[in-house]
């Protein structure tokens, strides 16, 4: 395998990657993107953001407004779903940016 391969194309029976070199296609069954993240749960504690004590341990926050429960901390993306790091991702989290500049851009700090 070679060092930074970069995924150009993903096809049914194989994937195709850049390497410094060269494109090189790997054959392949099934391609499965597992990926992994765990919150860092200690830095929101820290910070005075409660956790709710079921095992999602999801952070107090407004939905309305992604305030958390420590002023002047917004929370967005993936860490507003605890454990359940499959709920956000960049793709539908960008809301979460969009609802905090509405709410700074209506209140006077």
């Amino acid at each position: 395998m070679s060092i930074k391969p970069e995924t150009t194309k993903i096809n049914p029976q194989e994937i195709i990657i850049k390497t410094p070199k060269a494109l090189k296609e790997i054959k392949n069954d099934y391609f499965l993107a597992l990926t992994g993240y765990k919150p860092n749960f200690n830095f929101l504690e820290q910070l005075g953001i409660g956790l709710s004590k079921d095992e999602n341990k999801l952070p107090e926050n407004n939905t309305e407004t992604m305030k958390s429960t420590m002023k002047g901390v917004y929370l967005a993306g993936v860490i507003c779903g605890g454990l359940q790091t499959y709920k956000w991702f960049i793709e539908n989290s960008k809301v979460h940016a969009e609802i905090i500049a509405k709410h700074l851009d209506n209140h006077k700090f």
